[in-house]
This record gives C-alpha cells, structure tokens and sequence, in this order.
C-alpha cells in the first residue's frame, strides 16, 4: 500500500481521527479575508449549441457564492442562474465580477474544474479574460486538506467529495431531502427548463431546486472551513 493507502487502512481499523492540526493552520493562514466560498454549475452539451463551444463543453449555467467579510461574521449568499435559451457565459461571467471583490481568497472544491471554466470563458469572452485570469491566483481548494491527509476519519471511506466529508463532520447539513442531489441531475435539469420540458410550475420548482442545490454547495464548504477552524484554533 501506499502511505496514503495505509493511513486510510489503520484510520479505519484503529477507528482513530487523525488530525495534522499544524498543517491545516499552516494552509489556513495563507487565506486573506474576504473569503468567497464558490461553487459553477455547467452542462456539458454532446453537440455544441453555442458559438465557440467544442462537443461536450461544459455550459456554464449557474453559480453560488458565499462571502465571509471576516472570521466573526455569518457568509452572505449570492447567486446566478441563467435559464434562457441564449450562451449564458457572458451573462455568467458578468455577475460574477459584480459579486467577487478585488482581493480575498477564493474557495472551492476540487479547483480544477471550476478554473476549467474560467479558461473556457476567458477564451471565449476575450473582454472578460483579465478579470477570469485574476481568479486563478486567489483559488484555494478546501480538499486539499483531505486529499493531503491532514484530516483523515473512517467514515470518509477513503473519499474527498464534499458529499464524503459533510455528513462527517457537520452531520446537520444533508442533501439527501433536496429535489436535486448531484451535479449530473443539475444539469439534466437545466436542460429541460431551457428545452422547454416543464409546465410553469414544473419551471418553477426546478428553478427552486436548483437555487437550492448550489447553494448548498457553497454553505457546506463555508461549515466545514469552519468546523475544521474551531478544531484548531
């Protein structure tokens, strides 16, 4: 096995928690208030319905944000969804410039994915590219910390999604009542409000639960960087 392998291996058969609590102050102390705790939702369309778009491109469709001016404040929550049949990416990218600051370290979940994206719209927007560019620099990936093993629980099996590591370590937030529960029903359901597939209402309480969805994406990232922060202040 390999050193991660084992730990994982004796964290469960020992039923032990081990915590590298100098490691997480470690990477915690490089991040710079505000903090903005994002997370995209995207349709990755089999043939390219927009200009620019390769197949199976992801769509930018939808983003949450969660913004903590400083430790001693509750996160502010903003959002976007674009449920028109137009290329949301300008739209996208636009209010997402009105709601990220200048400075303040950017948190996400497994960052390649969402600085996919902002490539893909800085090449395809050319008027947008500095301001997508200048995100890059301010990502911090809240999984390292568990991909790096500096906190390792029986219960995470091994895993690092956040759907592995929230009922974990803060139980009281779940997805399992929500109408959407991952990203592929995500975006299976923004595909059928801009195909037309809905009733009004039907529209209506996707739209919902799709707002919801997101959004509890980036709540979850803010309860667990403060979870695993009261753990080691």
């Amino acid at each position: 096995l390999t050193d991660i392998q084992q730990s994982q291996v004796d964290t469960y058969n020992l039923n032990k928690v081990l915590i590298n609590k100098g490691k997480i102050v470690e990477e915690f102390s490089a991040l710079t208030f505000p903090l903005y705790f994002l997370d995209y939702e995207t349709f990755p369309a089999a043939i390219p319905r927009f200009d620019g778009f390769s197949p199976y491109h992801q769509i930018p469709f939808q983003y949450s944000v969660d913004v903590l001016e400083s430790v001693d404040d509750k996160p502010k929550h903003y959002d976007f969804l674009h449920v028109g049949p137009d290329d949301p990416s300008k739209s996208f990218a636009e209010s997402l410039q009105k709601h990220i600051g200048k400075t303040g370290s950017i948190i996400i979940w497994h960052k390649s994915f969402e600085c996919g994206r902002n490539d893909e719209i800085a090449t395809r927007i050319p008027a947008m590219k500095t301001f997508m560019d200048s995100l890059k620099e301010r990502i911090y990936d809240l999984e390292d910390i568990f991909k790096k093993q500096y906190h390792i629980h029986r219960d995470f099996r091994g895993g690092t999604s956040i759907k592995r590591i929230l009922p974990v370590l803060v139980p009281e937030l779940s997805y399992k009542e929500l109408g959407i529960q991952d990203g592929g029903s995500a975006a299976d359901t923004w595909n059928k409000i801009t195909n037309d597939s809905f009733s009004e209402v039907e529209k209506e309480k996707a739209i919902n639960d799709l707002k919801i969805y997101c959004g509890l994406d980036t709540y979850a990232m803010y309860a667990i960087w403060e979870n695993l922060r009261n753990l080691v202040k």
